[in-house]
């Protein structure tokens, strides 16, 4: 499934060129501008992160889906993978891919507010994005989250002033750089919700990891890129200066055989 710009060659070329991007949010900095070339972009972020962590997902539940009747929320990417089970994806503005399977149904809604699906319980849980997805889960359901640390491993100097720009960044746009970190604070408290696993996982960035390794450089670079703004204020940099960060960057990942850690949490719902 894909946009019309799915050319894997081309896509390249276009991640490279994020920073060219307008973002849509002058208050709130985005990763990325949302559009047909946004799809293509998460659709090559999602192929190296089902690279690096050993496939789409780690829950028990590869029969089931298999033999239908599940329903997943969001992981529409695997849609195609198990076509008995229904698939559903939630996207806050209306740029969907123009070829999906049979099995999808996307609904535009913010994640951030109130999921449009019905309890299934009569608890009611303030509007947060972790308790509504204990709430439209069934029991017995899994959630899994996977998500990266705002620092990498392995990082030389340039890396860590540059995270450390990027986390300022963040929080005074109201971001949580540390959800990650923290997450298990988060969902633990939650009495429906019992931890099944926590795995970490490892990206390279840079060409020393090979051909992931080279993926891995573009989508790091076109994340920055969409705090370019921030960046720039809080390490004093013009456009120039800037573009030469860029490349000390490429150089330094690739010394010091940097790395991104991925962390994956299973918790099932009793």
């Amino acid at each position: 499934m894909g946009s019309k710009h799915s050319k894997y060659p081309k896509l390249i070329h276009k991640i490279n060129k994020a920073s060219d991007d307008k973002r849509n949010n002058a208050e709130c900095p985005q990763l990325s501008k949302q559009d047909d070339l946004y799809i293509d972009r998460m659709q090559v972020f999602h192929h190296v992160m089902r690279c690096v962590c050993n496939g789409n997902f780690e829950v028990p539940l590869n029969e089931q889906l298999k033999e239908g009747g599940v329903v997943v929320l969001d992981f529409w990417w695997m849609a195609s993978d198990f076509q008995n089970s229904t698939f559903v994806g939630i996207e806050k503005v209306s740029i969907y891919p123009e070829h999906k399977p049979k099995n999808v149904r996307i609904v535009q809604a913010d994640v951030l507010e109130t999921f449009p699906f019905p309890a299934f319980s009569d608890t009611q849980w303030r509007n947060h994005l972790i308790k509504e997805f204990v709430r439209v889960l069934k029991p017995g359901g899994y959630l899994e989250c996977i998500d990266g640390d705002m620092v990498p491993d392995h990082s030389g100097v340039i890396v860590e002033q540059l995270h450390d720009a990027i986390e300022k960044t963040l929080i005074q746009a109201g971001r949580n750089p540390s959800l990650t970190q923290n997450f298990h604070e988060v969902i633990e408290p939650q009495p429906q919700m019992s931890k099944v696993a926590q795995t970490e996982f490892f990206m390279p960035i840079g060409p020393w990891g090979g051909k992931i390794g080279e993926l891995g450089l573009s989508i790091m670079l076109h994340m920055m890129s969409g705090l370019k703004k921030g960046i720039m204020h809080y390490m004093k940099l013009n456009e120039k200066s800037l573009e030469q960060l860029w490349a000390d960057y490429k150089t330094e990942v690739n010394t010091h055989h940097t790395r991104w850690k991925i962390i994956r949490y299973i918790y099932q719902k009793n």
